[in-house]
């Protein structure tokens, strides 16, 4: 069940927009790739850092999510991204890690980085924990 909520928020209009796609490593934990494009830039030329906090805030959440089971939601209340350098080309890759998962609040973290596994980026996220209705 939880993978196919994964593969619910893969087919989400705005992953399809940011072209989010997911895999597994070989660890069988799932991994979010974005192929760099033109659009994806900035004016100076650099991937956008909405992206990068974008690709933290759903790996974190597909950890959480993971744990969640079938009855519950999560929707972020709180993030932070530390931006560690520039990226221009190529492949970015993210995987996330569930923190803490309580009642009403989750925590987790995501890092992200390059085709040259170089890291580009670590953030943490607060999620509001809910039921599902349905």
């Amino acid at each position: 069940m939880v993978l196919v909520r994964i593969r619910d928020l893969a087919g989400g209009a705005f992953w399809q927009l940011l072209g989010i796609e997911t895999m597994e490593n070989d660890d069988g934990e799932v991994v979010l790739t974005v192929t760099v494009t033109e659009k994806l830039l900035q004016f100076y030329g650099k991937v956008h850092g909405g992206v990068i906090a974008t690709l933290v805030d759903v790996a974190a959440a597909v950890a959480l999510n993971q744990q969640l089971g079938a009855d519950r939601g999560a929707s972020t209340v709180e993030m932070k991204v530390n931006y560690l350098r520039p990226v221009e080309k190529g492949t970015l890759y993210a995987k996330g890690e569930a923190i803490n998962l309580g009642r009403t609040l989750a925590v987790g973290n995501a890092s992200v980085w390059d085709d040259q596994n170089r890291k580009i980026a670590y953030g943490i996220a607060t999620y509001y924990v809910y039921d599902m209705k349905k």
